[in-house]
């Protein structure tokens, strides 16, 4: 991966898991001790691809608050007294599932740390592997040193047995490097050393790609960890859950807070001030060189993030979108595909689709789905006209032709319709006369050779071709003199040829726009020429608009084509 000019990227999404109020006092100085603030409780959706085998992993770092704070544990009750006030909703779960998810989607929870405003509620996912740093697992079970005030409230029973991971120990570092070399670019490895990125000491290259690193983020609190996520080729996005619970004190305008407890012991929402301080100042480190820094309780990103206006989403280039999860899971998709398009149609391309680019399949099926709503269009006549631009002489994208003729005859499309709708289309070729005879009159003319112009010195044979053309085809055009003189046995051949009967002249002449239309072929004179044909025949606007949508369409043969060729080729790689 590194010798690609792309380099590897994760989708990354902000979820909104309750607020809680703090008294600023604790957070930092110098401030009024009466001053509280508000502020969000975010988490974060990660989402990954194995550019080897496709796998797709869904990490969420934090759970937040929990919706039912009934539910902590008798001293934790108390102390979120102290926060008030306090709202749960929406959670994570309530926010995933506004993109179309659920916790059994969820394959990875990673927590910054253990405090309770970011272990939100873990047995709602029920099938997730939890992640924490080194250090928790002593204070979840007691163990640790002692802590004061808040730092003391843990859960023993908080994470499933079986399915909790301890990052190892950064300062021991007793595992060996060759862990990471070892990984192929895209799997997952919780079992690497760490290794220094940049300037910052203690990193984990989860991926073995560069996509997201585990940070060491010492002194808040033992097995506090970071994320730090890359979203596109030169983006890079820092989650810095309790590393920092003020951006003044990011900016260095404000100190770190501490306070006297009730037995005059000093006290600091940071187990290690010092170090903390030092954690501080690699982030103030990364955001000098460009990184976006997000912390867990970043009102002022959340402020501002309500009103940001952000770059759409695409497979290389993913971005961060405000408190909500967007990408609806593969169930919820093939549910939409199945509503709006028709289970009927769910084939090998569109599952390929689906499979490697959730994203790109949700926005295929609104581009799809518009035509088909309207449907100013009969559905035979949709697929009639989507057949021609798959199979003409231009594109001939056998899986589409595939496709449509199968549409087309589940539409009720006759053998007959179908063969006729192919020879209207093989019609194409002339264009290379439509083009250059034009020119070759052009040319001869430039070099005095000058021919006649319109029917005039033509003789019987040509005027009766004439004739029989306008016959066939029901109409004429100018064009067609040059070449009736130039040659007159071509165009009696060409008039056969594309003279077969077509039981609607309106029909014929939108199937003519179609693949003129297309991207592939883009015969702007011939296009025109049919319009006015369509409106002649009493078309109107709309269907017109609607076969230049169908023929927009081609433009998905880039990905079903693209996509089989990927996978053929990295299972190449993989024998």
């Amino acid at each position: 991966m590194s010798s690609s000019i792309f380099k590897a990227t994760v989708s990354l999404y902000a979820l909104s898991c309750g607020h809680l109020t703090l008294p600023e006092y604790q957070f930092v100085h110098p401030v009024e001790q009466t001053a509280r603030k508000t502020v969000p409780s975010l988490s974060f959706l990660i989402q990954h691809r194995n550019p080897n085998n496709g796998i797709h992993t869904n990490i969420v770092f934090d759970l937040g608050l929990r919706r039912d704070i009934k539910r902590y544990a008798e001293p934790i009750q108390k102390h979120v007294a102290t926060r008030q006030p306090l709202s749960t909703d929406p959670d994570a779960v309530k926010s995933l599932a506004k993109g179309g998810l659920n916790p059994d989607d969820i394959d990875y929870v990673i927590y910054s740390h253990v405090h309770w405003d970011h272990i939100g509620e873990p047995r709602d996912f029920a099938k997730s592997t939890f992640v924490i740093g080194h250090g928790a697992l002593a204070l979840l079970k007691g163990t640790s040193s002692s802590l004061r005030g808040g730092h003391s409230f843990f859960e023993h029973d908080l994470l499933p047995e079986g399915r909790t991971v301890e990052l190892p120990d950064p300062i021991a570092n007793t595992t060996s490097a060759s862990s990471v070399l070892d990984q192929r670019p895209g799997s997952l490895n919780f079992e690497q050393a760490w290794q220094p990125y940049g300037t910052l000491p203690e990193t984990l290259d989860l991926f073995n790609d560069g996509s997201v690193f585990v940070v060491n983020a010492p002194g808040h609190l033992p097995g506090h960890i970071n994320i730090l996520a890359r979203v596109s080729n030169d983006r890079q996005v820092y989650l810095g859950g309790d590393a920092c619970h003020d951006r003044r004190i990011l900016t260095g305008e404000k100190e770190i807070g501490e306070w006297n407890d009730a037995d005059g012991h000093i006290c600091c929402i940071h187990v290690d001030r010092k170090t903390a301080e030092e954690t501080i100042m690699r982030i103030r480190e990364l955001e000098n060189r460009g990184v976006e820094i997000i912390f867990a309780h970043d009102v002022e990103w959340e402020t501002n993030s309500a009103n940001a206006v952000w770059p759409p989403i695409r497979s290389l280039s993913t971005t961060i979108l405000p408190n909500m999860a967007q990408t609806p899971n593969t169930e919820s998709l093939k549910s939409r595909f199945e509503k709006e398009i028709g289970a009927q149609n769910f084939d090998a391309q569109w599952q390929r689709l689906l499979a490697h680019s959730p994203s790109m399949f949700a926005a295929t099926i609104s581009l799809t789905s518009v035509p088909k709503r309207a449907a100013h269009l009969s559905p035979k006549i949709q697929a009639l006209v989507s057949l021609s631009v798959s199979s003409a002489s231009t594109h001939l994208h056998v899986p589409n032709i595939h496709r449509y003729t199968r549409a087309a005859l589940s539409a009720g499309a006759s053998k007959a319709e179908i063969v006729e709708t192919l020879q209207l289309t093989s019609t194409l070729g002339i264009h290379a006369c439509n083009i250059g005879v034009p020119i070759l009159f052009e040319v001869l003319r430039e070099e005095g050779r000058e021919m006649g112009k319109g029917m005039d010195g033509l003789g019987e044979r040509e005027w009766a071709l004439r004739k029989d053309f306008e016959t066939r085809r029901g109409y004429w055009h100018g064009f067609w003199e040059d070449f009736l003189r130039l040659s007159p046995d071509f165009f009696e051949a060409y008039t056969e040829f594309s003279g077969v009967p077509w039981g609607e002249g309106g029909v014929r002449e939108l199937i003519y726009c179609a693949f003129d239309a297309a991207a592939t072929h883009l015969y702007k004179p011939g296009l025109k020429l049919h319009m006015k044909n369509v409106l002649g025949y009493g078309g109107t606007p709309e269907e017109i608009m609607e076969v230049l949508e169908l023929a927009t369409l081609l433009s998905t043969s880039t990905m079903d084509v693209g996509l089989e060729v990927l996978e053929k080729e990295l299972e190449g790689q993989v024998k």
